[in-house]
């Protein structure tokens, strides 16, 4: 593996991509991350090189976003190319062993890319915040928006009935929401540059405008009958008020032959920043030691 610290272009299908090697002489086995989305740059999974100081950590930008090139071609923005696309880095990268770490959006990639199999496979499937199941995603945030307080739920609902995204009511709402469950603490610059860069034309074409009613290319996406296929050791990790709950979470692992699940307390959408140390510790507990 090259040591690669301001990043390198990788040629993958539809264009070139942005990567870097952080922490790149740690002797630890690297973590390969995938960042959610669709379209929202990498830069808040960078804060996972200062909990793991001991493994080098493979952050990208997806193409289309960050510092990647966007080209302008909305053929391009579909899951099996994400896929093909990640199989381009790790053909790159040539590593003898390393771990898959997937976040929202990231896990389907991850998730595929592991149930595709190939000759990089990963040693361990941490998959963070999980959306494998489109429906069942929308069932729970559906469950949680009528948990809100009556004039925030009216603000969202408002807004799905008319598509209006952008009234003062929907805004703020949405920024309810986010506080509840998307970042429970204060919000880092990472998290909101990222959220902010987030390629509209990307997140429109697959996901949609909202997350509360997904209307893009992925609206019928499930893995849920294909878990059985995982053979990564794989490990699931939640938040307590995660949007995607705990209970989701489990039920993924029950589908996955012996795979570990770890809630995070206090924690939502981005444990990795909330609670920083509970999260390290599930986390190293599992890829320091070895295969179970």
């Amino acid at each position: 593996m090259s040591e690669q610290t301001n990043g390198a272009l990788c040629a993958v299908p539809g264009g070139r991509i942005r990567y870097e090697i952080l922490n790149p002489d740690a002797p630890g086995t690297p973590v390969v991350t995938v960042h959610g989305g669709p379209g929202t740059p990498h830069d808040y999974l960078r804060p996972l090189a200062d909990l793991l100081p001991g493994h080098p950590v493979v952050v990208y930008d997806q193409l289309g976003c960050g510092r990647s090139e966007r080209p302008a071609d909305p053929s391009l923005w579909r899951l099996d190319r994400f896929v093909d696309e990640l199989a381009a880095l790790l053909a790159e990268l040539d590593l003898p062993r390393f771990h898959l770490l997937g976040h929202s959006f990231g896990t389907m990639i991850a998730g595929e890319y592991a149930l595709r199999g190939g000759p990089h496979r990963p040693e361990w499937l941490v998959l963070v915040s999980p959306v494998l199941s489109v429906r069942k995603y929308e069932d729970d945030m559906r469950q949680l928006l009528f948990r809100l307080p009556p004039d925030t739920a009216q603000g969202l609902t408002d807004a799905l009935r008319t598509g209006r995204y952008d009234t003062p009511e929907y805004v703020d709402a949405a920024m309810v929401f986010a506080e509840r469950h998307m970042c429970r603490t204060e919000w880092p610059d990472t998290l909101l540059d990222a959220t902010m860069d987030t390629a509209a034309a990307v997140r429109d074409t697959m996901w949609g405008r909202t997350e509360f009613q997904i209307t893009g290319n992925l609206r019928s996406y499930t893995c849920t009958d294909r878990l059985g296929g995982l053979s990564a050791d794989t490990l699931i990790i939640c938040g307590e008020h995660d949007f995607v709950p705990p209970r989701a979470g489990q039920a993924y692992a029950r589908a996955i032959p012996g795979a570990d699940t770890a809630v995070i307390a206090g924690a939502s959408h981005m444990p990795h920043l909330e609670a920083p140390e509970l999260f390290t510790k599930e986390l190293l507990t599992r890829i320091d030691a070895g295969h179970k």
